[in-house]
């Protein structure tokens, strides 16, 4: 993992700009950190998971939904990263609590598109954007 990356991820979320904003910035850093075609960060509250920034297109289909529904459904269920085919779902755990509050949901154009290498990447991501939860 190149910690210049991090770095700068770390950066562009633990400032004192507009939260949405840090989000959907994080968001574009990463897509275009690897190429991929859309990136979403959400919050995870105890019903419902939302929304907070994304980039690569329009608002996702669905920007809140049911915190058992779907792939981040999986990703908070398991607190593991769950990838199928051109998606992967990588759960953001609390520091200390270990509870899941928020999901880096991450899409590619080409199916079977993340390797070991990528789950990696995105979950080292999902730990540098604690700081929109705090």
């Amino acid at each position: 993992m190149n910690d210049s990356f991090l770095q700068r991820l770390s950066a562009a979320v633990d400032n004192e700009a507009n939260r949405d904003e840090r989000a959907r910035r994080a968001a574009e850093m990463i897509r275009e950190a690897r190429g991929y075609r859309w990136v979403g960060i959400y919050d995870v509250g105890d019903e419902e998971i939302s929304v907070v920034g994304y980039t690569g297109g329009k608002l996702p289909k669905h920007p809140r939904s049911s915190v058992s529904a779907g792939l981040s459904g999986d990703a908070v269920r398991r607190r593991a990263t769950v990838i199928t085919g051109s998606e992967a779902v990588v759960p953001i755990l609390g520091a200390e609590s270990g509870v899941v509050i928020g999901t880096l949901d991450v899409e590619s154009d080409s199916v079977d598109a993340f390797t070991p290498a990528d789950a990696n990447f995105l979950e080292e991501c999902a730990g540098t954007l604690r700081p929109l939860y705090d």
